[in-house]
């Protein structure tokens, strides 16, 4: 979204440094909200790693650095048009004409993300809870569906490879496909000599085969669904592949978990057996298992003995933990379903927009839902919080139902003026009011909140950034009219809005949650 202006400090400072233009342009970020100027702030420490003299004070020479580097940097006022030192970082100021061009026109592009392209691309796994809505459902299955879905998002909207496993039984599609092709490939003789080696091949085939027919998938999705409705022949050939499997895992690593039991570090050998099979079958790059805290020690111990088992990969397996909510109960008591959760939210959420809509029943479901789900993201995943309808389902406030009325309501605005898009339009001039300025600059923040929130699994930096943007947009919406106003001044405001839109929308995704065009 701001590539170019990252790419032009980046290169006048590698320069002056004599280090590499990507080492720079990865260290500059957007100023945040609570800075005393807008620009993009580049830490001078965190460049210097390799440079600095032996027993000299980081701190001091990077401020020295720093102040050296602004006064050689050149401005060219399309670009820069200030430089200024705090401390050891410096700042480069914006030309807001150019800063809203580039912007405006990145958000109105439905592509991933512009700045971050071109990073290496990985396969990643991410194990968490998707429970089938219709079986009993414990609530911690409920934080670990949202944040595994999101860790999931995000990196599949930054290019990644994302394959999710579901932990509950690890059936699924990929099962399925399995399944499908034992059927068609398979032999008992060759799964009971050499279970694991047979079982890869015949993955293999079935994969190599399934791009030659297309109808392999479905097969698929049909065989994992015949085992969650307890088909007898599904469930049989299930159990077969496992205890053949763990059976021959054992065999292998026998001494070397006998000898980890005695250190102490009791783990389950069915979670060992399946960290290794899933490396050997998807040989990702990293993988997120996402269970509440409490599983915290469990996974220690996990990771120590792949780690003293020669398993170097373990190194990019992470626990993305997560703390309880507290105070959930639905109207069946106290035992949760995910449908009585659901089936509750839509019944309170058809309540408040039968005031509003003549048909509150197609959209109360959705919105029930973002409530919950919002709800929980809202706060650092370890937090414990407390369960309360009324907070999460308002539709003032920092809530699920906020964010989608907003988006809502700019959905409403381009219907009702029918001011078509205009990617020429006169942006540079027309907008100069102090809440197109902040708004714009808010959805320059947008890529490095993505990148924060990836980088931590931490969904509730974009779910905040996100309330601070629909606020945004709603002093821009109250101050800046697109009735009533000149072509030129219509068009501006609406690419403006335009642009708002897409990102709250593609915000809104990333979350699991769907953007709705009314309400």
């Amino acid at each position: 979204m701001t590539a170019n202006f990252r790419l032009y400090i980046a290169n006048q400072v590698a320069q002056l440094l004599q280090q590499e233009v990507n080492l720079i342009s990865n260290q500059i970020r957007v100023t945040g909200r609570n800075y005393k100027s807008f620009g993009f702030i580049l830490p001078v420490n965190n460049v210097l790693t390799n440079q600095l003299p032996k027993g000299a004070n980081t701190f001091r020479h990077s401020c020295q650095t720093a102040q050296n580097l602004a006064q050689q940097v050149q401005i060219d006022n399309h670009y820069i048009h200030n430089v200024t030192v705090d401390k050891a970082s410096i700042i480069f100021q914006p030309n807001h004409q150019t800063l809203m061009t580039e912007v405006l026109n990145n958000a109105m592009n439905n592509n991933a993300v512009t700045d971050y392209s071109n990073e290496t691309k990985k396969h990643i796994l991410v194990d968490y809870s998707s429970p089938n809505i219709a079986k009993p459902f414990h609530v911690g299955h409920l934080r670990s569906t949202f944040i595994g879905n999101f860790i999931a998002n995000i990196n599949e909207y930054f290019g990644n490879k994302v394959t999710r496993i579901n932990y509950l039984g690890d059936w699924g599609v990929q099962f399925g496909l399995l399944g499908v092709g034992f059927q068609k490939f398979g032999s008992t003789e060759s799964l009971i000599n050499n279970a694991i080696k047979h079982l890869f091949d015949v993955y293999v085939q079935i994969n190599n085969e399934m791009e030659r027919d297309a109808s392999i998938q479905e097969r698929a999705r049909l065989f994992a669904r015949r085992m969650e409705e307890d088909d007898e022949e599904c469930i049989n050939l299930w159990k077969q592949f496992r205890s053949l499997s763990i059976k021959e895992y054992k065999k292998i690593y026998k001494d070397i978990i006998e000898k980890l039991r005695d250190d102490g570090l009791l783990v389950d050998n069915r979670d060992i057996v399946a960290a290794i099979d899933r490396f050997e079958r998807f040989n990702f790059d990293e993988m997120y298992y996402v269970t509440s805290s409490a599983q915290n020690l469990h996974f220690q111990h996990l990771f120590k003995i792949l780690n003293l088992s020669g398993y170097n990969w373990v190194k990019n397996c992470y626990h993305v933990d997560f703390g309880m909510v507290k105070g959930m109960s639905t109207r069946t008591g106290n035992v949760v379903f995910l449908q009585d959760i659901l089936d509750d939210a839509k019944e309170r959420m058809m309540k408040t927009l039968s005031r509003k809509h003549n048909d509150p029943s197609s959209i109360a479901e959705l919105v029930g839902l973002a409530a919950i789900l919002i709800q929980d993201l809202k706060a650092k995943r370890i937090k414990d919080y407390e369960f309360n309808w009324e907070k999460m389902l308002a539709s003032h406030g920092d809530t699920g139902p906020r964010l989608q009325y907003e988006h809502a309501r700019l959905v409403s605005i381009a219907e009702k003026t029918q001011v078509p898009i205009n990617m020429e339009a006169d942006i540079t001039s027309l907008l100069s009011e102090n809440s197109a300025i902040k708004l714009v600059e808010h959805i320059t923040r947008f890529e490095g909140e993505l990148v924060r929130a990836k980088l931590h699994s931490e969904p509730c930096f974009l779910v905040n950034y996100l309330f601070i943007l629909s606020h945004l947009i709603s002093a821009a919406n109250h101050n800046l009219k697109v009735l009533g106003q000149t072509e030129k001044i219509a068009e501006a405001r609406m690419l403006l809005f335009a642009a708002s839109r897409n990102t709250l929308a593609k915000g809104l995704n990333i979350l699991g949650v769907k953007p709705l065009n009314k309400m």
